[in-house]
């Protein structure tokens, strides 16, 4: 977290203050303590004059000094004299950097094959080209990211230099790097300007902010009017320099911007592909599409390899509109990891070949997935559930139903009377679906064989919280295993500071996380933009178990509050997610899923699917018998981070591995390569984890290297990765936008070429921002120890002078 307010003491004065004549309040009083003071000096001498009438001049002067001396020192304790420091606090000018983070920031600067990124380009501006070095010598700078949220980053003090410094004289030491760099990779499905402007309108500090200079695009497709926010800072004085980047004037291209395949299919079924191409200068153009199929081992067929499966003509759109092609597949007679890839013959003009084609890993098995339903008991969530996975020939469903009287019929493919008994019972299933179920008729053998069932043999758990079971299982001292599962922290209802499991009167919106919004298992439509607008006509949900922390590793996607909640108030886990060991635990907060019916039948339909093959993908794809290679969701936004468990099934090979973790990396387009440090994790024994971030859209191949152990074929995994629909919309800079943001706030629009920009520019801007330095003056305590030796020092001096006087009295024979 950025500090809000920094400061540098530039000087110290210390000043010399009587607490008795501070405070007075009155104007009589200090003329009277003056009076009083010489009235008592001028009885000091009279008397002296009268006691030494006799004595010489020089004696009567000395016992005179003496007598003077020693009531003055008694004057001056009464006096409390103290030593107050009064620092003089600088608080430096502060320039803000909004850095656009956003996914459109991944999209080549210009047209060469060999420009930067857009992302790149602004990190190379800040440090390469000079512009962090430029302010530092009069400003502090505040680094920030933005795409769909806005947030501070790091804060770079001034310069050694700066308090005296010129306009666009150098610093004397470069400013220190941080980690914002990698923070600030093109990851978003957004762009907020406006909201963003608006963050650092509210918390960066008053008064000092000197300027923002924004580095973007301009792509601005969500949130609150940018011109709207710029307006606010112009009345507080700060100008904008937004640093457009990228180009708009973009070259004749077509790509196939978004591949839409399913997982898993059965061989022999039809089944539906969707490419989505976007062209630029080609409105109109008549283009073939192929598809492609072949084995996933070999590489996607870029060359022209691979066997076509069906070929249709399209025309394409307006410059950034996505036109839909559908290719409908009759099926794929092989069972195995097939690769589909989708490819455009571009026309005469197109630019980039490398974007003519996009791929897709499918999966042909030969089998349903196996599911256990249990409840406890039958209500609308278990009751539309169960249908849906019934009707749905991929699925077989045994159900279990806690108030099931013998011989009830079910909709489902067997109903069975207790939890299974073993092991190898377990092991028949794919996936086990628990909805609010009374987990007291199991024996706590069987919560142990649940969890032994995820985490070794890569089992698939949805648990669905309710308000009748949950406090009763809650208490049982035994339910540790079990209560481990879930992946949020477990306490009892009525143990909770928010109270029970009740029901509010209005609904409760879902808050989608960033991961939520981008976890396709959610979505609701074959797009993640469409999928939004779903969502966000269901009403939400009326009731939500009351767990507001997950536990570390695991993923919030929803969270939920009632209607009028304070911003403070914490917000309940509705949706979350976690891997545990091999398997993948999905946690709901309360039976409500059923809901989305009120949108449309369909959209429960698709959720309840996704969210069964979701949880149940690693028993699908179990490959090794030894170890299984897992990620999070197989399609990832470019940019994003892409989270690798790779999970040991066989004890034996624990230790070895933790101690020296196997080789992993990530194979990118073009080759690139991306090392994936994998690590222990000390929650997980036999779980080791790593990350690696996606910054390239197309196919990627996750590899471990086989090890002692392991096998002697290297474990792979592929997935996807692309842009996201609204940044894909609008790709070009949006000049004009950012020329309006900057007119409106005084500033200036700069456009730096590729290969334009130098110090003397980055020099030039940082002069123009103002110093907006302020100096404050604080007073700090009082001195003690100059206190404490000034009252010693006092009354020493009183009593020699009084000691003194009564020698020298003496050796006169003064009485």
């Amino acid at each position: 977290m950025v500090s809000s307010l920094s400061c540098l003491a530039a000087s110290v004065d210390h000043r010399l203050t009587s607490r008795l004549l501070d405070g007075f309040d009155a104007w009589w009083q200090p003329p009277a303590a003056i009076a009083a003071v010489v009235g008592v000096a001028a009885f000091v001498v009279w008397m002296a004059g009268r006691d030494g009438a006799e004595l010489p001049t020089a004696v009567r002067v000395v016992l005179t000094a003496l007598r003077l001396t020693a009531v003055g020192a008694v004057i001056v304790a009464l006096l409390d004299v103290e030593r107050i420091a009064e620092h003089e606090i600088v608080l430096p000018s502060r320039v803000a950097v909004l850095v656009d983070s956003s996914a459109s920031m991944a999209l080549p600067e210009s047209s060469r094959a060999d420009a930067p990124s857009r992302g790149g380009r602004a990190i190379d501006l800040l440090d390469a080209g000079g512009l962090l070095e430029a302010l530092a010598p009069r400003h502090e700078v505040s680094i920030w990211r933005f795409d769909a949220d806005a947030e501070p980053l790091a804060l770079l003090p001034t310069s050694a230099a700066g308090l005296n410094a010129e306009p666009g004289e150098p610093p004397a030491q470069a400013p220190a790097a941080g980690g914002w760099r990698e923070a600030v990779v093109a990851r978003g499905y957004e762009t907020r300007l406006g909201e963003a402007l608006a963050a650092v309108a509210e918390r960066e500090p008053s008064g000092l902010l000197a300027g923002v200079i924004v580095l973007t695009d301009g792509g601005n497709n969500a949130g609150l009017d940018p011109l709207a926010a710029a307006a606010r800072l112009a009345r507080s004085g700060v100008a904008i320099v937004p640093l457009g980047l990228g180009s708009d004037v973009l070259p004749a291209n077509v790509r196939v911007a978004d591949l839409i395949v399913p997982g898993r299919v059965f061989p022999g079924d039809a089944f539906a592909v969707t490419a989505y191409l976007q062209a630029q200068g080609l409105e109109g153009e008549r283009v073939r599409v192929e598809l492609l199929d072949q084995p996933a081992g070999d590489d996607p067929p870029g060359d022209g390899t691979g066997r076509v499966v069906d070929t249709l003509e399209a025309t394409l759109a307006a410059d950034g509109e996505l036109v839909a092609v559908r290719f409908d597949v009759p099926g794929l007679p092989t069972p195995g990891s097939r690769t589909l890839t989708v490819r455009v013959a571009a026309p005469t003009g197109d630019s980039t070949a490398g974007d003519d084609s996009q791929s897709a890993g499918i999966e042909v098995v030969d089998r349903v997935t196996r599911v256990l339903l249990m409840a406890g008991g039958p209500g609308r969530e278990y009751q539309f559930m169960r249908s849906v996975l019934h009707r749905d020939p991929s699925f077989a469903v045994d159900v279990l139903l806690g108030t099931a009287a013998p011989g009830m019929s079910q909709d489902s493919r067997r109903i069975v009377e207790a939890f299974p008994p073993s092991d190898e019972a377990l092991a028949e299933y794919d996936a086990v679906v628990a909805i609010d179920y009374d987990w007291q008729l199991v024996e706590p053998a069987g919560w142990s064989r649940l969890e032994r069932w995820v985490a070794r043999e890569s089992g698939g758990l949805i648990v669905i919280a309710g308000g009748i079971h949950m406090d009763g299982w809650l208490g049982d001292p035994r339910s540790t295993p079990l209560r481990g599962l879930f992946p949020v922290e477990l306490r009892r209802p009525s143990q909770l500071p928010l109270g029970p499991l009740a029901a509010e009167e209005e609904p409760m919106p879902l808050e989608f996380t960033r991961d939520g919004a981008e976890a396709e298992f959610l979505w609701l439509a074959a797009g993640g933009e469409s999928s939004r607008v779903i969502w966000g006509e269901f009403p939400g949900i009326y009731a939500c178990f009351p767990a507001v922390e997950p536990k570390p590793g695991a993923t919030v996607h929803a969270r939920v509050a009632p209607r009028g909640a304070a911003a403070s108030e914490p917000r309940r886990v509705f949706l979350a997610g976690q891997f545990y060991g091999s398997g993948s635990v999905f946690y709901a907060g309360s039976a409500e899923l059923w809901r989305l019916r009120i949108v449309a039948d369909a959209a429960y339909e698709r959720l309840v699917a996704q969210l069964v093959r979701h949880v149940s993908q690693g028993r699908l794809a179990r490959g090794s018998q030894r170890a299984r290679l897992l990620v999070d969701r197989d399609r990832h936004p470019v940019g994003g981070s892409v989270e690798v468990r790779l999970a040991l099934t066989d004890e034996n090979l624990f230790t070895a591995t933790a101690a020296r973790p196997p080789a992993c990396r990530a194979v990118g387009p073009g080759g690139i390569i991306a090392p994936v440090s994998l690590a222990a994790t000390p929650d997980r024994p036999g779980t080791l984890a790593g990350a690696f971030v996606a910054a390239r859209e197309g196919i990627w191949r996750i590899e471990v290297d086989p090890t002692a152990g392991l096998g002697e074929e290297p474990l792979t995994r592929r997935i996807q990765v692309q842009l996201p629909d609204r940044e894909l919309a609008r790709p070009r800079l949006d000049r004009p936008l950012l020329e309006q943001v900057a007119t409106r706030t005084g500033g200036t629009a700069r456009f730096p070429q590729p290969g334009g920009w130098s110090a003397a520019d980055a020099i030039e801007l940082a002069a123009a921002l103002p110093d907006r330095a302020r100096h404050e003056y604080e007073t700090g305590a009082s001195d003690e120890r100059f206190k404490q030796r000034l009252n010693t020092a006092l009354l020493a001096v009183g009593c020699g002078c009084l000691c003194v006087e009564w020698i020298v009295r003496r050796l006169v024979k003064l009485a």
